[in-house]
This record gives C-alpha cells, sequence and structure tokens, in this order.
C-alpha cells in the first residue's frame, strides 16, 4: 500500500490540510489531472502559473494543482520551474508530476529536478489514458491521437531509470492496481489516468460528479491547432448559427459580440510568430472585445488558457467537477462574479465536444 493511514487523504478530518500535489507542464493538464480529486470530494485548487501557488496554498485546499507552462520552454527555464514548484511543496506527501500523454514537452529535466527536491526512492511511470483510448502496451504508448507507438521510458534520463517503474496499462483497474502496489513516498509521473487511479484510491467513496450545461453566453477561445480540435470546431461551426472570428497569429478582429462566439486563431500572413506571441494577442484580443457580458468561457490549449487568465488577473481556479470526462468546469477565486472557466486540452475529446458545451436552450444564446 501507498500509506500505512490512507483514510488520512480523504474525509471531513483532513479539510484544511494539503494530501497532495499536481505539479504540471501547462494549465489544461493541470486542470483535467486535478479534476478526479475534486469529483471524489476533495477540496481542489489550481494555480494557473507560479505566481499563484502561493495564493493557492492559502486557500488551504487537500489538493493542489499548478501548472509551469513549461512545454515549449527551454530546458533550463523548465528545469528552474519544476525545481521551484517541488520546494515550495515540500509538505505535501503524495505528489504527481503530470505530463504530456503524447509525451511532448522537457519531461526528463522536469523529473529530474523533482527527484532533486523530494530525494524519493520510487518512481511509478504511466501515462496511459485508458477511458480516452490511450494506453501503455509493452512499454509503448498508443492509441487515440498516436499515428505510432511511443517507447515510454526513451523520454526519460537515465538517471532516473534505476529507481523507476515503467509500467502497462490497458484499463483503469490496472492503473488501479498500479496505485495500490506502489511503495510508500513514490512520486507519480503520468496524466489524467493515474491522476484519476489515485484520486479513486484515497477516496471516501463520493462517486464522480458531472456538472449541468454550462449558462451562456458561451465564448470559445480557441489557440489549439491540434487535429482534434480543428475537427470539433468544424462540429462547432457547422450545426450552429454561433459567431465564428478568425485571428490570424492571434490578432483577433476589432468589432464586439455580444452573444455566444468562437475566437479561433489561425494562420496568418506567413510570417514566423512564435506561440507565446499567438497566444498574448489571442488573449488580450479576446478580453478587450468579447469578454463582456460572456457568462462561461471555454478555452482551448494550455498555453491559450494560460494567457487568457493571465489577462483577466486570474491566478487561482477552484476546480468544481466536469462538464464531460476531461473537461473541467472551474470557480476564479480572484473573481467570484467572473465567468465559469471552462478548459479543454487540445487533444481532448470526441468530435461533438465543444458543440456538447453550447447551452441546450437556447443554442447560441
Amino acid at each position: 500500500m501507498l500509506y500505512t493511514d490512507a483514510g488520512d487523504f480523504g474525509g471531513s478530518e483532513s479539510m484544511g490540510r494539503l494530501v497532495a500535489a499536481i505539479i504540471a507542464d501547462d494549465l489544461t493538464g493541470a486542470l483535467d489531472s486535478a479534476v478526479p480529486f475534486a469529483t471524489r470530494g476533495f477540496h481542489t485548487v489550481t494555480a494557473t502559473s507560479l505566481e499563484g501557488l502561493d495564493k493557492a496554498l492559502a486557500t488551504d485546499a487537500q489538493v493542489v494543482a499548478v501548472s509551469l507552462s513549461s512545454r515549449e520552454i527551454s530546458a533550463d527555464l523548465a528545469q528552474a520551474r519544476a525545481t521551484d514548484a517541488a520546494m515550495r511543496l515540500t509538505d505535501a506527501p503524495l505528489v504527481l508530476k503530470k505530463i504530456d500523454s503524447r509525451l511532448k514537452g522537457n519531461i526528463a529535466i522536469e523529473v529530474q529536478a523533482l527527484i532533486a527536491a523530494r530525494q524519493p526512492d520510487a518512481l511509478v511511470i504511466c501515462p496511459a489514458i485508458p477511458e480516452m483510448g490511450r494506453v501503455v502496451r509493452n512499454g509503448m504508448i498508443e492509441g487515440a491521437g498516436f499515428a505510432q507507438p511511443i517507447k515510454v521510458a526513451g523520454c526519460f534520463d537515465q538517471k532516473c531509470h534505476h529507481i523507476a517503474q515503467f509500467a502497462d496499462a490497458l484499463t483503469d483497474a490496472d492503473l488501479d492496481d498500479l496505485v495500490a502496489a506502489a511503495p510508500a513516498g513514490a512520486i507519480f509521473i503520468g496524466a489524467r489516468g493515474l491522476a484519476a487511479a489515485l484520486a479513486r484510491h484515497f477516496s471516501t467513496g463520493r462517486l464522480s460528479v458531472v456538472l449541468a450545461d454550462q449558462v451562456g453566453p458561451v465564448a470559445f477561445v480557441i489557440g489549439s491547432r491540434d487535429p482534434i480540435t480543428l475537427t470539433q470546431i468544424v462540429q462547432l461551426q457547422q450545426a450552429t448559427q454561433i459567431d465564428w472570428l478568425a485571428a490570424p497569429d492571434g490578432l483577433v478582429p476589432a468589432r464586439m459580440t455580444t452573444g455566444s462566439v468562437i475566437v479561433q486563431a489561425v494562420a496568418g500572413s506567413g510570417q514566423s510568430v512564435d506561440g507565446a506571441t499567438v497566444s498574448t494577442r489571442l488573449a488580450q484580443g479576446f478580453c478587450k472585445y468579447h469578454l463582456t457580458g460572456k457568462r462561461t468561457l471555454v478555452l482551448t490549449g494550455g498555453e491559450t488558457a494560460a494567457a487568457v487568465l493571465k489577462a483577466m488577473d486570474i491566478q487561482v481556479l477552484q476546480v468544481l467537477g466536469e462538464a464531460q470526462p476531461g473537461i473541467p468546469v472551474c470557480l476564479p477565486l480572484d473573481n467570484l462574479a467572473g465567468p465559469a472557466i471552462v478548459t479543454k486540452s487540445g487533444g481532448f475529446g470526441d468530435a461533438d465536444s465543444l458543440l456538447r458545451l453550447l447551452p441546450k436552450s437556447p443554442l447560441a444564446t
């Protein structure tokens, strides 16, 4: 068993005491790995960046997640951010290092930073998300979103291999068995699937909760160019009368909208513009022209979500539940009167996932 007293990780007796920390490479990942704890009854918050981590800890939440926004930065900066987070979360007895399930980003260097800060005897590594068709078989991650299987161990530095346990998982039950058998003090490294198994292991039995329909008007702010998200956008455009505004290289058209709207970053004139600039432009333009009057924001892509919330001066989100599996719904603690925040990783969801986030009646208010 992981801990001698698993009951310490759930129920009213542990309210106000940090019991689990999630250190994620991006914001959508931080939220989709935090939400299984929220839906199992844990008081769960997420810091949108390291700047908000102290505020998140001050909420006395049981589970605190933080986004490093490190997937597309240099290895040195990613290491520095991971070290900072690990040192500030040393009081958490349980740590999940959330990585991209398709193994993108500065995985090896961030794990090295956690090892240096925590000195664990074991790493338990499995990026599978069986509920979304992503499994680890014979050490290879494969399934939905993969053109070819990828060797999981190949993304980790040899320095961690002597304490690493690389595990296969074809089902949620496999992940449950992995968590139950893990040694005390292990650092867990994985994605939403492993987070959900940890939440199930330590929960007091509360069933997962899916929240009610979203309230309109809804604004969809789309920065992800993942093919899965692009397919979802096509369905959303074709099935509704919702406004769609293209933002070339993140530059949002200077006209106001009052109803539900899609604001989508698209390719521009051909000049090379880095992703961070596109996200910043998209966020600032959206907030200037389209934020007013919106009751729900759907933010797709981790960098987009982080940029929009930064532009809104939001640093801490309380994770309430999920609209669909892997699509969290949050309350911005910096602005309790503000819109509900819904986030979606670019590679998550079915073809109609965005469409189903619109209010059912009226369809596009």
